[in-house]
Formats: structure tokens, sequence, C-alpha cells
């Protein structure tokens, strides 16, 4: 195998087995601006200390921050960044409280179904919870696409 001549570097591969990624990844990160390889030699990406580290790092604001690609690469940027890192880390923070809102709705609803309807004699369709929600959302889904067609749904028939 041919290496470069820095004996610091580690081929994509050796850095993707490393870190958990695919070398695909590592490819895609770099497509995305986020990374560039140390050297290129033999048609191969070689990376060093500092590229392992950028990958770290991505890898750790993916995973406990839940940042999407293009938040990190804005926080990577430093000061070039269109958005200062603390605007994007507070939107990150709104966004999750948001999903954690949902995601509390979802399991109430889910354990409220659970806890009314465990026997399969009585399935959640019927429930008069469910229906009370169902049915006014399903109004009002209905009339905003009447008024979006130029119909108030006040018309009776002729």
């Amino acid at each position: 195998m041919t290496t470069p001549a820095d004996a610091n570097l580690e081929p994509i591969d050796v850095v993707a087995r490393r870190l958990g990624l695919r070398a695909s990844a590592i490819r895609y990160y770099e497509e995305r601006g986020l990374l560039t390889p140390a050297s290129r030699h033999a048609g191969r990406r070689w990376y060093g200390p500092t590229e392992i580290r950028r990958l770290a790092i991505i890898q750790y604001w993916q995973r406990y921050g839940l940042m999407s690609l293009e938040e990190i690469s804005d926080i990577l940027a430093g000061p070039s960044a269109t958005r200062g890192w603390a605007h994007i880390v507070q939107g990150r923070i709104e966004a999750l409280r948001v999903q954690a809102k949902r995601m509390d709705a979802a399991r109430g609803h889910l354990e409220h179904v659970l806890s009314h309807h465990r026997d399969d004699a009585s399935p959640p369709d019927g429930c008069h919870h469910y229906e009370e929600a169902l049915v006014p959302a399903a109004i009002r889904l209905s009339s905003r696409g009447s008024q979006s067609a130029g119909v108030t749904g006040d018309h009776s028939p002729d």
C-alpha cells in the first residue's frame, strides 16, 4: 500500500472504522464543505489529527445536540457564518422544546388509548375522546380547503 509522506495521516477507511462512520458519510461531509482531507494520494483521501477531530465534533453535535449538518456547518464556520453559533444553538433548543411538546402529547394520547381500550373488543376508534379530537380537526381542515377554493360553506344547494 502506498502511503503519504506524513506518518500521522490515515486513509479514509481507517478513519471511518475508528469513528464508527461509513466512508461515504465522510465523503458526503466533504461535499457539504464540512471537511477537507489533509492529503490525496494514490486516489485516496488521507486525514490527520485535525480532520479526525473535526469529524468527532460533527458526530458530537449530531448525536448530542441533534443538530443538522447545515447547523453544524454554520457553527464550524465561526465568525464568517451567516448566523452566530449562539443563535443557532438557541434555535435548536426551541425546536427541541416544540418537538418535546409534540412527543408528550403523542405519549399522552397513546397512554389514554391503552388505559381505556385494553381489550380487543373496545378499539379506540369509537372512543369519545378520540372522536372529540378527530372530528373537529377534520372539520377545520375541511373548512380551510373550502375557503382556499373560494367556497364559504354557507351556501345552500339550488
